[in-house]
């Protein structure tokens, strides 16, 4: 095979089928498969839901196609052994873990951190626990997923192996997560060799640097905005005895100007909103932080989710922890606040001048609150932020400041009073973990610095860190050649011709100074010391010096002075403004001389820490200290073995499970883990134990001969490697591995996959015969066996349904019956509310009935009355005649008026007999009247006799009709309960009962007839026809007498018009028995009904139509008023018989009756002249002409 196909990360070797990776962006990448290769161009297809390549086919150009790994090496826990080390199959790998929450991955002996935004599960006890167990150092600890605690495991017990020095080297970008990382090695380690309680002071270290030095970003809200170095010191025991604590770089800018959506640093927050109220009085802290400008003009004082009080209580507990008192604790607070009221302090010009004052008002309060708190007095203070005394010809003089030199002033306090309270309290931290640092034998370095930075402007801190970064990528790519030449040489691999390429260049444009060249650092320093150098003179120097620098550029046609430099990460544009301000970094002595006046403890000590800078200062500028400590920080790294973790944002957005692959890759390049993958590349990257090897790739060999020994696992290497052609330029064998450049194992990965897979096809079609025999065999007798089972249980199944049944039933008859019941209980409802309606509305046409009678009656009345004022008027007129009459006849026959009366009363009683008489006496004479009246004397004696037995009879017949009304009223009411209970139906029985309230239906006195009629209800197919025996009136009965006496007119008008029962022609005895008889007719009728009722009631008669508890009630009403109606006439017929016997006593009864004696009566008819009977031929001598109506 030639050179050109084993080339690593090109398709040459891969064919149809084959995986790839296509660019379709700057740094976006689609997986694709190969359809064909020519030598420009290649024709993939991408994949879709119906599968790999099933998708969307295109040609392009090769340069943008780059083979992938196989399926089996997607998700490897170390990016190292990839077949491929490009950068998609990089991205692919790391996402692939990511999404499995596997955050940690290996990149050699580079442990990657993608942080995850989330909290996952491997933290927990157990995980601590499993790491702690692992084998020391030197055994295989292959089995163990990458994490950080396998990192931090690693460096101490290669510590205690080898009893040196270890440093953890903890990088990346700002929101990666380094902050964490480093607090989770301090705990394990703190938790692997804790005991002696300084490591829980150690560890309290964290919460007081993460207030003080960390603050809120566009990228995190938890950004170290300083680097620090932590040096942990071992005993001999391996125990923590001690700890150091090294800053680099703090950015003091952030004290007096954040970006929008940024924030100061923590404490400041937590100071305002924390603070007891004993506090906020000692402090003179305002009600609102926002009244504080140097905190309110970035508009953001919160951070979702972050309690800044419960904050402020644990830096107070850490410092209680690490030892400074709570007056020194008072005394931090109160220079953090005077800090705060240094930004509200603002000048005035005063007139027409360039000199300023401090402003009137607040601003003037402002300067009163800092200089109290700080402990100097105000008028030194207001005189140092506005003039600079200077010394001329030894003579001091007093410059008066601009507004804007007065400004810079007065932020550059507080910027240095923050800068030296931090430093201090770092001193503080250092002195409260020094006390065990003598008995240190050994000591692990974690190093917590910021990652490569890029922004829009990028300014002196940017350079700064990028600088860091690029010695940091330095000692990282020569520790990794060292330890590839070590991993050679162990195994007896010939490296000399591995080259390995690092930025020396880029390091040395920044830093070389002469004689060995000139830097860029050396540039600025050397401008720095001109009175009258500028950014613009610095910037055309650079431009002049490096403008032939492979890693220096810069844009003639763009003005202004921004430069480029390109380092290991890429291109960054940067702006000269300001370069020599920060890296001066000068403070006013004056400034300084008045803090060393203050009053305060703390003040004092700040003051000193200044002064130490302002002589460092004029010994060397910002990035000449910082460079020597970066040349430090190496010296001190480069003694101890080295481990490296580099911490991985997957967002801008700080969102879980989303991973943004064009950042990730941007990080990956930065944090120099694609150089490992170069350095990887340059050497054998792929590497595998003899057996290891022979075992993978075996089966790609053909067959030896029949009888041939065992080969030995190196012998099937070698046979392997000649059998493909793979060069030595490509490989090599070494003593316990065989190494290969990267991509060669690509061709053969492909074979043994399709080998595998041919393999594991004829397997599993082998397993499916085997396993489809016995499933065959398993089913016939599985099949008996749920025959049998299944016939068991049907008939358990057929028995519980029958249980089941029967309760069915049991409850389906209860819930029946419940359900019958509530449903008779809501139609009885409905038909009382039925009734109740009905029954209004019989009342309301009854009511309207009854007020049509009454007014009937009324009218009826009216006409009777007139009628009887006629009569009576009659009646007057004709006693007026009458007397008229009397006068005419005692004038003529001198009778008197009385006399005539009671004659004519006599004549009405007893006129009939009188004419007997009249008829006897003219038959037989006197004798034979005598006689006759004597007969007639017995006859009416007897027929009194008669009618006291009558009225007897009477009396008896009105208490049997009482009896038998009780009786039948008795016998219709237990007929109606004998047809309600039983079955009974409360709703008839409450309708019977409330029967009696209803009125009668045949008490229809003065209801006309049509009315009567129709309200009349008939509970049968009959009808009654009988009617009561109606009363005669009293003028009916004296008109029949005046007709049958002959009286005339005069009787006429004498008649009584009282009401009276006429008896007719039968007489009482008739009338008597004509009650009897309808008593006996209409209980034959009642009974007759109620039989009736009681047959269809028990299903005896057939009656569709008809209710039996309706017309049983219907019956009972029609009885009820019967009974009435009857006793009623009962009670009528007493009254009469009562007076037709006193009417028909005896005449000698009478008194001074006409017929008191025979002969008084003979006498007085002789006296009276002819009578009735006198002959027609006798009329004409009457002397009664006007009395009688005989004609004479």
């Amino acid at each position: 095979m030639t050179q050109q196909l084993w080339n690593s990360d090109t398709l040459e070797g891969l064919g149809r089928g084959s995986r790839v990776w296509f660019r379709s962006g700057a740094r976006n990448w689609e997986q694709a498969t190969l359809q064909s290769i020519s030598k420009t161009t290649c024709t993939v297809a991408f994949d879709s839901e119906n599968g790999q390549g099933a998708g969307k086919t295109i040609e392009a150009n090769i340069s943008d196609v780059l083979p992938a790994n196989p399926p089996l090496l997607e998700q490897v826990p170390d990016l190292t052994t990839l077949s491929f080390l490009n950068e998609p199959s990089i991205l692919h790998s790391l996402h692939q873990r990511y999404i499995g929450d596997s955050i940690y991955t290996h990149a050699g002996p580079v442990l990657i951190a993608v942080n995850p935004f989330k909290r996952v599960d491997l933290y927990t006890p157990e995980h601590v626990q499993r790491y702690v167990n692992r084998p020391a150092a030197g055994t295989n600890s292959s089995g163990y997923e990458p994490h950080i605690f396998l990192t931090a495991d690693k460096a101490y017990k290669q510590m205690v192996a080898n009893n040196a020095s270890q440093s953890i080297l903890i990088t990346g970008e700002s929101g990666a997560g380094k902050t964490e990382t480093t607090k989770f090695v301090m705990k394990y380690l703190a938790g692997l060799a804790g005991g002696t309680g300084m490591e829980d002071r150690v560890l309290e270290t964290n919460p007081i640097l993460e207030a003080f030095g960390n603050s809120k970003t566009i990228h995190n809200n938890n950004s170290s905005r300083f680097g620090k170095l932590i040096e942990i010191y071992f005993n001999r025991s391996h125990a923590i005895c001690g700890a150091l604590i090294q800053t680099y770089l703090l950015e003091k800018s952030r004290v007096v100007h954040q970006l929008p959506g940024e924030r100061s640093y923590h404490i400041f927050y937590q100071l305002c909103r924390g603070a007891t109220a004993e506090e906020r009085v000692d402090c003179l802290l305002p009600d609102s932080l926002e009244d504080f400008a140097y905190l309110s003009q970035s508009g953001c004082t919160e951070i979702k989710g972050v309690d800044d009080s419960a904050e402020f209580l644990h830096v107070k507990d850490a410092m209680n922890a690490v030892g400074i008192t709570s007056e020194r604790q008072r005394s931090i607070y109160r220079v953090l606040s005077a800090v705060l009221w240094l930004g509200n302090v603002n000048f005035e010009a005063i007139g027409d001048t360039d000199a300023v004052q401090v402003a009137q008002g607040a601003s003037e309060q402002a300067l009163g609150f800092a200089a109290s708190l700080l402990g100097i007095p105000e008028e030194a203070l207001a005189a140092a932020l506005t003039t600079r005394k200077m010394a001329v010809g030894g003579e001091n003089i007093t410059k008066e400041l601009s507004l804007d030199v007065a400004i810079e002033n007065r932020d550059a306090l507080a910027k240095a009073v923050y800068e030296a309270q931090f430093r201090w309290l770092v001193n503080q931290i250092n002195a409260a973990l020094a006390s065990g640092r003598a008995s240190a034998t050994t000591s692990l370095c974690i190093l917590d610095i910021y990652g490569f930075e890029c922004f829009q402007e990028n300014s002196f801190e940017q350079l700064c860190i990028n600088y860091a970064n690029e010695r940091l990528q330095q000692q990282f790519a020569a520790h990794l050649f060292k330890l590839e030449q070590q991993v050679y040489e162990e195994d007896g691999v010939d490296w000399a011709h591995v080259e390995f390429a690092d930025n020396q260049e880029c390091v040395d444009m920044i830093e070389a100074r002469p004689p060995a060249g000139v830097g860029l650092l050396s540039l600025l320093d050397e401008e720095c010391m001109f009175p009258k150098g500028s950014d613009s003179s610095w910037a055309a120097k650079l431009r002049h010096t490096l403008s032939r620098h492979p890693r220096f550029s810069f844009n003639p046609k763009v003005p202004g002075d921004a430069f480029t430099l390109h380092h290991y990460a890429g291109p960054v544009a940067y702006s000269a403004e300001r370069f020599l301000d920060k890296n001066r970094d000068a403070l006013s002595p004056d400034l300084v001389q008045v803090l060393m006046a203050a009053s305060v403890e703390l003040v004092v000590a700040i003051a000193g820490e200044m002064t130490k800078g302002q002589e460092r200062s004029r010994a060397q500028t910002v990035g000449a200290r910082f460079r020597d400590q970066l040349k430090d920080l190496m010296s001190r790294l480069d003694e101890t073995e080295l481990h490296f973790v580099r911490c991985i944002k997957p967002n801008g957005q700080q969102k879980a499970a989303s991973f943004d692959a064009a950042l990730a890759l941007h990080q990956l390049r930065c944090c120099g883990v694609l150089e490992v993958a170069r350095i990887a590349r340059a050497g054998y990257p792929t590497r595998y134990l003899h057996a290891e090897f022979a075992e993978r790739y075996k089966l790609l060999l053909p067959e030896g001969p029949a009888g041939q020994k065992e080969e030995s696992a190196l012998e099937i290497c070698h046979r392997l490697l000649e059998h493909f052609g793979v060069g030595s330029e490509f490989h090599q064998v070494g003593r316990t591995k065989v190494f290969f450049r990267a991509g060669v194992l690509g061709q053969l990965e492909d074979r043994a996959t399709r080998v595998v897979r041919s393999v594991l096809m004829l397997q599993s079609n082998w397993r499916m015969v085997v396993k489809r025999r016995a499933f065959l065999r398993a089913r016939a007798a599985a099949t008996t066996l749920q025959s049998a089972w299944r016939g068991r249980e049907a008939r358990i199944y057929v028995g519980e349904l029958r249980r089941q049944h029967a309760a069915a039933t049991t409850i389906q008859a209860a819930v029946r019956a419940k359900v019958a019941r509530e449903e008779y209980l809501r139609s009885r409802a409905a038909v009382v509310a039925i009734q109740m309606g009905w029954r209004r509305c019989q009342f309301q046409k009854r009511a309207s009935l009854l007020d049509n009678a009454l007014k009937i009656s009324a009218a009826k009345r009216a006409e009777e009355e007139a009628k009887l004022a006629a009569e009576q008027a009659a009646i007057d007129a004709a006693q007026h005649a009458e007397q008229e009459s009397y006068d005419a006849l005692k004038a003529e026959f001198g009778v008197d008026g009385a006399q005539v009366r009671e004659i004519l009363v006599q004549w009405r009683d007893h006129g009939s007999e009188f004419d007997k008489y009249l008829a006897w006496a003219a038959a037989g004479g006197a004798a034979a009247a005598a006689t006759a009246h004597a007969a007639q004397i017995a006859e009416l004696q007897s027929q009194m006799q008669d009618y006291s037995e009558m009225r007897a009879y009477v009396d008896q017949l009105e208490e049997e009709a009482n009896e038998l009304r009780e009786e039948n009223m008795a016998l219709m009411e237990a007929r109606a309960a004998a047809l309600t209970n039983g079955k009974s139906n409360p709703g008839v029985i409450a309708v019977i009962a409330s029967a009696g309230a209803m009125p009668l239906l045949n008490d229809t006195t003065d209801i006309p007839t049509s009315a009567r009629s129709e309200d009349t209800v008939s509970i049968m197919s009959y009808s009654d026809s009988e009617s009561a025996v109606t009363p005669s009136t009293a003028g009916q009965q004296a008109l029949r007498r005046s007709r049958a006496n002959g009286v005339g007119g005069i009787r006429a008008g004498l008649a009584s018009a009282s009401p009276a029962v006429s008896f007719g022609r039968a007489g009482p005895a008739g009338a008597v028995a004509a009650l009897n008889a309808e008593m006996e007719k209409k209980s034959a009728l009642f009974d007759d009904d109620a039989a009736f009722i009681a047959e269809v009631h028990q299903g005896i008669s057939s009656a569709p139509t008809m209710d039996p508890h309706v017309e049983i009630e219907r019956l009972l009403y029609k009885f009820k008023g019967w009974t009435k109606d009857f006793k009623g006439r009962i009670k009528a017929t007493q009254v009469s018989l009562k007076k037709h016997a006193a009417s028909v006593s005896p005449l000698g009864s009478q008194g001074n009756g006409f017929f008191s004696s025979p002969r008084a009566s003979a006498g007085a008819v002789g006296a009276a002249g002819p009578q009735q009977g006198v002959p027609e031929s006798d009329k004409k001598n009457c002397s009664l002409e006007k009395v009688c109506d005989c004609g004479k």
